[in-house]
């Protein structure tokens, strides 16, 4: 160890008797611990005037643009690890540099009431070693060295040297795995006697060769393969009773500086060993001990002597506690609020912004409860999910990264603990295969896109979550773990991939698909198995990779199978139990271009589906004069069952906002279903109508496109038994044209943050229809032009500041004119292309909305209204009749029994603060000049 002494003998604003040394100590390399120790005034771990809540360590590490401030402790004599000391005049600093090169750094050191918890920098007075300054050089890293484990806003933590994606597996227990009699003040629960064998010559130790034990348990894991380790730094009123940070466990405010020593010797070997420090706060139990369950004093200094001593450690998990929230045998416990607090406090106050999570309870309601309010919270980076049931974990892995994407922050999805609680993971003497577990948790997991498993034990089995000493107890469990995390890493683009389990027509094997690239299916069991490889034009070879014994890939029946159809994927060696089958690209056609702007995508039936020809289904047919895809319903064979169509989408993977067009009829609502990868995403139903023909638009929300999923429409013809037609009654053809995907954040507040909203003033607001924030054609052949005094038009001439737009190109400027849906006419709002408006309202209500246009003629005269991507039917089908060829206000709305429009009645509900004002286009050559929205219902613009 490299050891760098500075002697300061004299600073600014400090006198020479106030003067004391200072450490930096480190092997001085990016990714390797520095400590500084700064020595002042005696202190005692129990004075009265305590030295953990009524002083504040900060201090700023810098490099270039790079700026951390990182929180120090109270370290006793600084060796405490070794002398178990309670005084001493040290305190000290763990910071983890990120990058090479010279890093400096500013000492803030104050005294105050409660300062500790407080955040502003200049609280309190400054004292001692206060305003010392700095510097160190950092060099490269070690060889092979990965760097920090990091949330970087997908569903994969990622290393932050390499990039590298990272899958977890590891043990939940035991859960009181700090319980261990060689630390200082701990309860003789845990010795760990059968890992002694472990411990390596060069291993820490503390006090004469404590520690053996738990070191050689953690050396026994990583020697397996595993790469996390969960544990509770606090189980007082728990289950355990063994673990706390304090000194006594029914003090709060003082901390034992021994214990924790001796804890980030075991830390900083677990750093060595690349296994994850899963740090687990607090347990449903006594959630409630500190603060009544709210971020108070003794809650904030508790996470910031865990934060200040241990967050530099490279791999690491923050559990805000288990099983959080009061549930029917816990009535008591922390709210939404406590929660939102707690992660908010750690991960604004941890320097390196760690991974944090919240443990669940165990069945899907209470989860449901407690989750899914923290969707999308900023402070949050996944679940720690616990389940009851094994057979539900595939699918919970499933919802919470589809909810979490639909939200705009992809959690990190990972499986801690499984039950029932009395079972978990049995020892391998009780289940020597676990070929349940195995199945459906491990893969279960891994196959839906989560991010890995820790193994709880069962209380009744040996070694289980409490009294667990031995890890070989479950030698086989920690090998298939291996063997699973060995393929997904050597094998698979995990991190571009996602569950597509409809791809097969098996219900109980998992997919895992990066389509027409690679394909990973796990077969709980050998079956005959197609997929469905539409639209490729690719060849993929076919290996096979055993869970149960690793190892490398193998040969089976078929070698390889062609894309463009649903191919059968063969055997493999031998039809024992479970095996998982490796599609993987052996010849690829030639790539185009590399997309990478996100746009609107309208696929049409007509011209982008293909009709899927199947003897146990109904089949489609081109109804060219609606441009919809529908089924012959006068064919009976063809009622009552779906109708398949299938295209493959070739846009740029993310969110998109899904809008299905289809055909309401007046003789029956056709049900229909939207698909991706074969699994249904949505079911819809067409509303009753009166009229023979109406379009209808289905809002289905926000969907996880990837480039190349198969996406198929199905619909089914019904009868509602209205409309007598020769001896029976007459059916709707389950009729559509369209789907239309538009970009998550294509029009938001977020989007527009730059822009300067128009304001409302007095209840009125005004808008030159050309000063838009945004315009799109919003997958359409349409879009909206500016036109100015320079095209010299008669429109020009008399517009405001010789300004306005158009929705362009005008097709349909008479009757005679051909009207073709989707292309110069938009029935639907929302669907035409689109302009929009950042605008800000000080007072909620109603506004009235006023438009000035110029008409020509009967086909140029309708426009629809919108605020925040919603399109209420008070917006819709503004219209003009009268002041045809001159500029003319109008608030008018068509409705069938008047098609000129009834007065004042377009009107759109606005909440207080800003939004986003839309219109889309309803006729083509529509042309806009200005925009005015009031709250007066009696107004008329002059």
């Amino acid at each position: 160890m490299k050891t760098l002494t500075v002697l300061l003998f004299f600073i600014s604003q400090l006198t020479f008797s106030q003067y004391k040394d200072l450490k930096v100590d480190g092997t001085f390399k990016k990714w390797q611990k520095v400590t500084l120790s700064f020595t002042g005034d005696t202190f005692n771990e129990s004075q009265e005037d305590n030295p953990f809540l009524n002083y504040r360590l900060n201090v700023v590490f810098k490099h270039k643009n790079k700026t951390y401030v990182v929180p120090g402790f109270y370290a006793a004599d600084g060796n405490a690890a070794e002398t178990s000391a309670k005084t001493g005049k040290v305190w000290q600093v763990r910071f983890m540099p990120d990058e090479v090169g010279t890093w400096t750094y500013q000492v803030s050191f104050r005294k105050g009431k409660n300062i500790a918890i407080n955040d502003d920098i200049n609280a309190g007075e400054p004292v001692a070693f206060d305003a010392l300054k700095g510097a160190f050089e950092i060099a490269n890293p070690d060889e092979g060295e990965k760097g920090r484990l990091q949330y970087k806003g997908d569903r994969y933590l990622h290393y932050a040297e390499t990039n590298a994606p990272f899958l977890k597996g590891g043990t939940d227990s035991p859960e009181n795995f700090l319980g261990y009699y060689e630390f200082d003040q701990t309860p003789d629960k845990h010795r760990y006697e059968p890992h002694a064998q472990d411990w390596k010559k060069g291993d820490p130790t503390w006090q004469n060769g404590k520690g053996k034990n738990i070191i050689g348990a953690l050396n026994y894991l990583a020697s397996k393969g595993m790469n996390s380790v969960y544990f509770l730094t606090m189980n007082v009123q728990g289950d355990g009773k063994d673990v706390w940070p304090w000194t006594d466990e029914n003090e709060r405010y003082r901390f034992d500086c021994s214990k924790l020593d001796q804890w980030e010797l075991v830390f900083d070997h677990m750093d060595a060993l690349g296994l994850m420090l899963h740090i687990v706060t607090q347990e449903t139990e006594n959630e409630l001990l500190m603060d009544i369950g709210e971020l108070g004093v003794q809650r904030k200094l508790y996470y910031r002597e865990l934060i200040a001593r241990f967050s530099h450690h490279l791999a690491i998990t923050w559990n805000l506690g288990e099983e959080n929230g009061p549930v029917h045998w816990s009535p008591k416990g922390q709210n939404d609020s406590d929660r939102k607090a707690m992660a908010k406090y750690i991960k604004t106050h941890d320097p390196y912004k760690n991974f944090v999570v919240l443990h669940t309870h165990s069945l899907p309601e209470e989860q449901d409860l407690y989750l899914n309010p923290l969707l999308g919270y900023p402070f949050l980076d996944g679940p720690s999910m616990q389940t009851h049931k094994p057979d539900l974990i595939h699918d919970i892995t499933k919802k919470w990264i589809n909810e979490s994407q639909k939200s705009g922050r992809n959690w990190v999805v990972n499986q801690d603990e499984i039950g029932p609680a009395d079972t978990g993971a049995k020892p391998d003497k009780d289940d020597p295969n676990h070929n349940d577990i195995r199945h459906r948790v491990l893969w279960a997991n891994l196959m839906a896109g989560g991010a890995g498993v820790e193994w709880y034990f069962g209380y009744k089995f040996d070694h289980n979550d409490l009294n667990c000493e031995d890890w070989r107890s479950r030698d086989d469990v920690w090998n298939q773990t291996r063997y699973a995390l060995d393929f997904f890493q050597k094998h698979l683009p995990f991190s571009e991939m996602q569950s597509a389990d409809g791809l097969t027509e098996n219900p109980n094997d998992f997919v895992f698909a990066k389509n027409n690239d690679t394909y990973a299916i796990y077969l709980p069991e050998v079956i005959e198995t197609k997929i469905n490889l539409f639209g490729s034009k690719n060849t993929f070879q076919v290996k096979w990779y055993n869970p149960r014994t690793g190892g490398d890939l193998q040969i089976g029946s078929v070698k390889t199978i062609e894309g463009g159809q649903k191919a059968d994927i063969g055997f493999p060696p031998n039809k024992e139990k479970d095996w998982v089958a490796l599609l993987s690209l052996k010849r690829n056609t030639k790539k185009g271009a590399l997309k990478t702007k996100k746009e609107v995508v309208t696929l049409s039936a007509l011209t982008d589906f293909e009709i899927e020809a199947n003897q146990n289904k109904a089949v489609y047919y081109k109804d060219k004069p609606n441009g919809v895809f529908a089924i012959n319903a006068a064919d009976k064979g063809q009622r009552s069952k779906y109708a398949y169509a299938t295209t493959r989408f070739n846009g740029v993977s993310g969110l998109y906002d899904l809008a299905f067009i289809s055909m309401a009829e007046n003789d029956g609502e056709s049900e229909y279903l939207i698909l991706k990868n074969g699994s249904v995403i949505s079911e819809v139903t067409n509303p009753e109508t009166d009229k023979a023909f109406e379009e209808a638009r289905h809002n289905l929300g926000l969907v996880f496109i990837a480039e190349h999923d198969i996406i198929q429409i199905a619909s089914k013809a019904v009868t509602n038994k209205k409309i007598p037609e020769n001896d029976e009654t007459a059916w709707s053809r389950g009729r559509w044209s369209r789907l239309i995907l538009t970009p998550e954040g294509m029009v938001t507040k977020h989007m527009l943050q730059a822009e300067t909203a128009f304001t409302e003033k007095d209840g009125v607001l005004e808008i030159e229809a050309e000063n838009f924030h945004y315009n799109s054609k919003n997958g359409t052949n349409r879009t909206w032009i500016v036109k100015t005094a320079k095209e010299k038009t008669d429109q020009s001439k008399t517009a405001s500041s010789n300004t306005y737009i158009e929705a362009f190109p005008d097709t349909r400027i008479t009757h005679d004119d051909i009207l073709i849906t989707g292309d110069n006419f938009f029935p639907l709002p929302g669907v035409g292309g689109l302009v929009s408006y950042k605008i800000n309202v000080s007072t909620a209500g109603r506004y009235y909305v006023w438009v000035s246009a110029y008409s020509n003629g009967t086909e140029d005269n309708g426009v629809h209204v919108g605020v925040n991507n919603t399109w209420p039917e008070s917006g819709a089908r503004m219209q003009w009749c009268k002041g045809k060829n001159k500029w003319t206000w109008s608030s008018a709305q068509r409705d069938p029994d008047n098609h000129c429009g009834t007065p004042k009645t377009i009107f759109l509900d606005l909440e207080e603060g800003t939004s986003i004002l839309s219109f889309s286009m309803r006729e083509d050559g529509f042309k806009m000049d200005r925009i005015i929205l009031t709250k007066d219902v009696n107004f008329s613009p002059k």
